[in-house]
């Protein structure tokens, strides 16, 4: 106990350390942000935006996961000529207030009224909050509904829909703006000549701007409907740097490709895109990979190609994302974006993070698309370039490099005056000998190096390599403890504390879920164990402690749980990812009951327990009583208790609802059904179905006379057989002896309800006759 309360204080030590830094982290003025980038995050951990270099290797300010956009009002329709006006006041539904991040509103139009915005749908934009009107193109009424966009591409609610409204007759020869449009033009009316020398660019084609995934998170309506019906896709939470995931179970019978369409986008011949997803896999997915890719259409719908982003993957591991750059082939009409699961039977698989942007389009070429990396070595000689067109503002910084400038090409006359600064000499280049005495200064020095205790930015590590200890390792907030073989074996970080044994084996504390739990991974990571804390309701704190999963039972992910829930515990074996599936063992207790047996919640096997209740043990399952050998006492043992008045035992039969059997405190018997048995004896009273006992008195009607009475009974059994004899002192004795006794008893005419019992004697003396009928 006193190591665990030794390491819960240093952790809660490193954390003030963290937070005292975060506190005096200051970027001085000039610092820069070499080939990497700044994330922002929220509150909850959530990534916003990325400042600096982009995952397509362009350089800026990516705006991403953002909170949908508030409705918008439903546009006004007005018919003008040639189509319908469309107005947009500028506000939003229940007077919601504009984000900051708000970036356009969609027009979407349809001949039908239910309809969803999508694509297809998409007619314009209106890209000023104020509002505007634009002109929707049509010849017959139409449905109009608007849908916001945030900067990072996430969609609104749609708003109302309003209409239907048709265009106006044309009753004059003047036309409104946005009326003539592509398909009013004829075949090669506007041509080259037509168009201003550079009026049209790269930024009048819209290339490369904005993410055209719609939901790319997957936290709007959108992603719910679209999954609506498909039993093995769900939304779960948290996601990679994001609120929800998409999340698919990979159980198949047979190899099966799982996957969603998440949008149909239209793309020409040649337009080349980037595509990028977040995934991660089980430990026991068997699949070809997690990917996002393109299928390419052409008009008919059938498929001339694909592009693919995927990779292998990593069985277990945590987020990973990949990217690539894709082309569409000749005839293409259509792209259509899909996530998917490729050749699967077990595991699951989960998605994050969609990125599609347009990188060339009808031959035109995205701003910041082409970069150093795209052009080929020498490919660009001087020969290329028109004289003096390489000047001071064409050469990117840091461009020209030391080995592109000949040997004392720059001479001191080429320099002006403070030209050299600090951030212009390489590393190393100016050592003790090269600086005057009392060259430094107590100043504060900033971009890793010490002034005083306080270090502002850059990052600190105890050696280059091998064993060492590193903070702020590649921009990443967070300590990282490497082993003499140079492998991270420790982290503390905002994910919680992780350590790693010479096996490989781990220990993480995550503290980023409602509560914090306990993970053990093995060395290959692909089994563990988990102790967590589970919020089943708001505030509620139920402790689980999970094996990990093993083969059994017919599945390959069966594990062992105990759980500590509200007000109750169970010890059980279940399937890891379909825990209502409870197979072997288990233990079960609240507050008014306690159960222990045999469960089978699958119905294969039958299942076998004993519950207790207060003052009851109902056993649920035929009762199999095997005593030790040479045990002297009773195999089956009942004692009443004081005061009790009810049965000793009672046997019922819930299909008759009926009784089949009791017997009382004085040891009195009924039997509904036969007893059947060589001999017995028995004391008390005996009822049965098939026996009927009585007694009954006769009165000879003279001496030496046999007389005989009725006795009436119901017994079953096909055999019956009756017995009587006479209750007297002097059975057989005759005169002259001087006692008159009986001299004979008997039966006759017996049936299963009625005999005859017959009596003879010396004399006319009542006597009591004992009978028995048994059926048989």
């Amino acid at each position: 106990m006193t190591s665990v309360d030794s390491l819960a204080r240093e952790v809660a030590r490193l954390r003030r350390e963290v937070a005292e830094m975060r506190k005096g982290q200051r970027v001085a003025h000039g610092a820069t942000v070499e080939d990497a980038a700044i994330e922002v995050r929220d509150d909850a951990g959530s990534l916003r935006a990325i400042v600096g270099q982009q995952g397509d290797g362009t350089t800026g300010i990516q705006v991403v996961n953002g909170p949908p956009p508030p409705e918008p009002t439903p546009p006004i329709l007005t018919s003008v000529l040639g189509g319908v006006a469309a107005s947009w006041d500028g506000l939003f539904a229940n007077g919601a207030v504009i984000p900051l991040d708000w970036a356009r509103v969609e027009v979407h139009a349809a001949a039908g009224g239910a309809f969803e915005p999508g694509p297809a749908t998409l007619v314009t934009t209106i890209e000023t909050a104020q509002g505007a009107t634009v002109v929707v193109p049509t010849e017959a009424p139409v449905y109009v509904r608007l849908l916001a966009r945030s900067t990072s591409g996430t969609p609104s609610v749609p708003s109302a829909t309003s209409g239907p409204e048709g265009p106006a007759p044309v009753v004059s020869t003047e036309l409104l703006d946005g009326i003539v449009t592509e398909t009013k033009l004829a075949a090669e009316a506007v041509t080259a000549a037509k168009i201003k020398l550079g009026a049209v660019g790269a930024d009048q084609l819209a290339l490369g701007v904005g993410n055209l995934a719609p939901d790319p998170s997957f936290e709007g309506p959108r992603t719910a409907a679209l999954i609506d019906g498909l039993p093995d896709w769900t939304l779960v939470t948290p996601g990679s740097d994001s609120p929800t995931a998409l999340h698919v179970d990979c159980t198949a019978p047979a190899t099966a490709w799982k996957n969603v369409e998440l949008a149909r986008l239209p793309v020409l011949p040649g337009e080349r895109h980037y595509l990028a997803l977040d995934y991660r896999v089980s430990a026991d997915f068997d699949g070809a990979g997690a990917k996002v890719f393109f299928r390419y259409e052409d008009a008919a719908g059938a498929v001339t190609g694909w592009g693919v982003a995927d990779e292998p993957p990593v069985l277990g591991g945590p987020w990973a994302r990949v990217t690539a750059q894709v082309m569409a082939p000749p005839d293409t009409v259509v792209a259509v974006l899909v996530v998917e699961a490729s050749e699967v039977t077990v595991g699951e698989a989960w998605f994050d993070n969609v990125e599609v942007r347009t990188l060339i389009a009808g031959g035109m070429v995205a701003a910041g698309t082409i970069t150093a990396t795209e052009i080929a070595a020498l490919s660009v000689e001087t020969g290329h370039l028109v004289a003096e067109a390489v000047s001071a503002e064409k050469i990117a910084a840091e461009a020209v490099t030391a080995e592109k400038i000949a040997a004392l090409a720059v001479t001191t006359d080429k320099l002006d005056a403070n030209s050299i600064t600090a951030g212009k000499i390489a590393a190393g280049s100016v050592d003790a000998t090269a600086l005057a005495a009392d060259a430094i200064t107590g100043k504060v020095i900033t971009g890793g190096e010490v002034n005083g205790a306080v270090v502002t930015g850059g990052q600190l590590r105890t050696a280059a390599s091998g064993q060492r200890i590193t903070l702020n390792e590649g921009n990443q907030n967070k300590f990282i403890l490497y082993n003499a073989a140079g492998v991270a074996i420790g982290e503390i970080s905002y994910r919680g504390l992780g350590l790693q044994g010479t096996s490989g084996a781990q220990i993480w504390l995550n503290p980023e879920a409602t509560y914090p739990y306990l993970r053990f991974t093995n060395a290959a990571l692909t089994n563990g164990a988990v102790i967590n804390v589970v919020e089943n309701t708001p505030g509620s704190a139920n402790l689980g402690m999970n094996s990990g999963t093993f083969t059994g039972s017919g599945y390959t992910n069966m594990k062992w749980r105990t759980f500590l829930g509200e007000d109750f515990w169970a010890a059980e074996r279940i399937r890891d990812n379909q825990q209502s599936i409870i197979i072997g063992g288990r233990q079960y207790l609240d507050a008014t009951s306690a159960s222990f047996g045999y469960v089978d919640t699958t119905g294969a096997t039958t299942e076998a327990f004993i519950r207790c209740t207060p003052g009851v043990i109902m056993p649920r399952a035929r009762v199999n009583i095997q005593p030790i050998t040479g045990d002297a006492n009773s195999t089956l043992f009942a004692q009443s208790g004081p005061g009790q008045t009810g049965n000793l035992l009672s046997l019922y039969n819930s299909t008759a609802g009926a009784y089949r059997m009791q017997v009382d405190l004085a040891g009195n018997t009924t039997v509904a059904g036969a007893i059947n048995a060589g001999t017995a004896n028995i004391t008390g009273t005996l009822s049965a179905g098939n026996i009927a006992t009585g007694t009954v008195t006769i009165t000879p009607s003279a001496a030496h006379t046999p007389t005989s009475a009725s006795v009436n009974f119901n017994v079953t059994g096909s055999t019956v057989r009756a017995y009587a004899t006479a209750q007297t002192t002097v059975p057989g004795v005759r005169t002259p002896a001087g006692a008159f006794g009986v001299t004979g008893v008997g039966v006759s005419s017996i049936t299963n309800n009625s005999m005859l019992v017959w009596v003879n004697r010396e004399n006319t003396t009542a006597t009591n006759i004992h009978w028995m009928v048994i059926g048989s």
